[in-house]
């Protein structure tokens, strides 16, 4: 065992980079709450958060015995960074947080212990046991090293009273200065019943809601509000028990407590005439509402229960209120076209909403959608630093990453424009005048940065396998293709892609040449060892009638998935000898980005490739 445990430092790494909210440093409670529980146990305790103030770990006055450091996925790297400097140092390091939380064995490469959930038990436990007073088995929600193995132990049950937790002390804080700058976080509930499919709350915190006491709620705002200009409920939903946050706001207003805060609402908050009344009254200055979408399709795929109506008529109800409304709506779902983007920013003039984020959908470790693209390969790294909602990570369904990433920051400058802050200047609104303001200006480093970093990662990947597709034929320019027409039986092609596929490259101006057309519907008594010779003498003819041998490849149905990858398998040998063969895989998901790469191939104008891929569509109505 190492030496004891009595002084504990807190890390709560920043951001990789800025974005439309950077200028407003709001802390995250679970550092502060946690440091907060030691020290009340007697442990001399420092919280760093970067985002307010990033000290020199090198001459920072202050050295501990444990180090605990939480991260949510984008702040991973630095995280992991920061594990690996204090081990080096023979620091034993903790993780937790949303990230460590999910992925337990990748964060222990760089820490010793991972607490996973809640760690207000979990985490004072951890330090006894390092400290010979238990055992690590026991203690629920670890993940550790043992034996040369990773074990981990069961998650605990939630912790039902919220209120046996102390009110977190924001002194703890290094360079924290309250005052009129300062703005706090206060939580009044855990858990949510919804599930949306981008979100990990669920599995964090719970289905159920578990409620802190008004008397503990208003105890807070008088401790830590005291200390701020601004108090932030950071609830997931602040407003879901509707007779609860009554009761709260007329507590604030009978004692006397004017704040100013903002909380995560959802638009069914408009429809309560008392509720929102007495918002106003307790001094709501700006809900924060996940609009998500004006797709019908796609607030249905994400579970949201709203129609675009709700959305339209919930910003201009807050705004008779004289409360603001700060929208995210979320691109990149299976439905979202580059269309409905661009509808989404017309939309969102239209409705005079004051601030938003267009945020690009983001697979976090620990949801649905994360699982869901993982399994069906369209994760585009895990470099995690880029999981933060503005960098697109994965293949989208009907856009390719590029396109996906360009609309989007195309949105952003449409909506954050010089026009927009001098309407608000006008209306002497100086606090989303500076806003818009500040946006616009993060906006334009923003494309440059990407521009020369990301977004030209992904313009690069997009471009480069069609340059790449294009050596394959001695010709300068590709006019014919073929197919070995027993390709089709081979991996169980449905006949819609297939009609849509051969479609797409007759309006591209290819000519498709096809071997063996008898052949596409004998299956019966040849033997798989006999397709494959045919389809080799198949392809031996094509060579000399075509500038390139295509070799579709269909993964449909998961029963057929298989089949088609062995069939690649058993060709991989024989298709070496043939320099024009170009094998293509197509699934479902990653249909239209496949037949992108594809036209790229034969035009250089992703616009035109995308006209007719959607003109297509409509006309054959094939499920692709």
């Amino acid at each position: 065992m190492g030496r004891p445990i009595r002084k504990v430092l807190f890390i709560e790494p920043r951001n990789p980079r800025p974005h439309i909210f950077s200028r407003v440093a709001i802390p995250r409670l679970g550092s502060v709450l946690l440091g907060t529980i030691l020290r009340q146990q007697g442990f001399e305790v420092k919280v760093i958060v970067e985002e307010i103030s990033q000290p020199d770990l090198t001459t920072l006055d202050f050295h501990p015995d444990l180090v605990c450091i939480s991260s949510i996925t984008p702040t991973t790297p630095r995280a992991f960074q920061l594990g690996d400097y204090y081990r080096q140092q023979g620091l034993p390091v903790a993780m937790g947080g949303p990230h460590p939380s999910f992925t337990p064995e990748e964060s222990l490469k760089h820490a010793d212990f991972v607490i996973c959930g809640e760690g207000e038990e979990a985490l004072p436990e951890l330090i006894a046991a390092m400290n010979g007073q238990g055992s690590f088995e026991t203690i629920g929600n670890l993940c550790y090293h043992r034996q040369g193995k990773v074990q981990q132990n069961p998650w605990r049950p939630f912790l039902k009273d919220l209120d046996t937790l102390p009110i977190p002390d924001y002194r703890l804080i290094h360079g924290w200065r309250p005052g009129k700058q300062a703005v706090v976080a206060i939580a009044t509930s855990r858990g949510c019943p919804f599930g949306c499919r981008f979100c990990s709350v669920i599995l964090l915190f719970g289905r159920q809601f578990r409620y802190n006491s008004i008397d503990r709620v208003i105890a807070e705002i008088r401790q830590n509000g005291s200390q701020a200009a601004h108090i932030f409920f950071c609830d997931d939903n602040f407003t879901a028990d509707r007779q609860r946050s009554k009761h709260l706001m007329e507590r604030m207003i009978a004692e006397g407590l004017r704040v100013e805060w903002s909380a995560q609402v959802r638009v069914e908050a408009a429809r309560d005439p008392e509720l929102l009344s007495l918002m106003a009254q307790s001094g709501c200055y700006m809900v924060f509402i996940g609009l998500e979408s004006i797709n019908p399709a796609t607030l249905k795929s994400f579970k949201k229960n709203q129609t675009v109506e709700d959305i339209r008529e919930s910003v201009r109800i807050f705004h008779r209120y004289g409360i603001a409304v700060h929208g995210m709506f979320v691109f990149g779902s299976e439905a979202d076209t580059i269309q409905v983007l661009r509808d989404t920013v017309n939309f969102s003039h239209e409705i005079d909403i004051d601030s938003l984020q267009y945020l690009i959908l983001t697979p976090i470790p620990g949801t649905p959608i994360y699982d869901e693209l993982l399994s069906q390969n369209r994760l585009l790294h895990q470099d995690w630093q880029y999981y933060d909602g503005h960098h697109a990570v994965f293949f989208p369904r009907y856009m390719t990453p590029f396109e996906l990433q360009m609309e989007t920051l195309r949105a952003m400058k449409r909506f954050y424009t010089w026009p927009s802050v001098f309407k608000r200047l006008w209306r002497r609104d100086w606090f989303f005048a500076r806003l818009k303001a500040h946006g616009r200006l993060h906006l334009r480093r923003s494309f440059r940065e990407v521009k020369q970093g990301y977004f030209q990662q992904l313009k690069e990947q997009l471009f480069s396998k069609a340059r790449l597709r294009r050596d394959l034929s001695p010709r300068r320019r590709i006019k014919k293709v073929g197919i070995p027409s027993d390709i089709w039986g081979l991996t169980a092609w449905e006949s819609g892609p297939r009609e849509f596929l051969l479609t797409f490259l007759e309006k591209l101006g290819v000519e498709v040449v096809q071997e063996g057309q008898e052949n596409v519907n004998s299956v019966g008594s040849q033997a798989e060892k006999s397709r494959t010779e045919l389809l080799m003498a198949e392809m031996a003819r094509l060579q000399e009638k075509s500038d390139i041998i295509l070799l579709p490849f269909w993964e449909g149905l998961e029963n057929v998935r298989q089949k088609a990858r062995e069939t690649q398998q058993e060709l991989g040998e024989l298709l070496a000898t043939y320099r024009q063969a170009l094998p293509l895989n197509f699934t479902p998901y990653l249909f239209y980005n496949v037949c992108m790469q594809l036209g790229l191939m034969f035009k250089s104008r992703p616009g035109l490739i995308r006209r007719i891929y959607f003109q297509i569509l409509g006309e054959i109505g094939a499920t692709v």
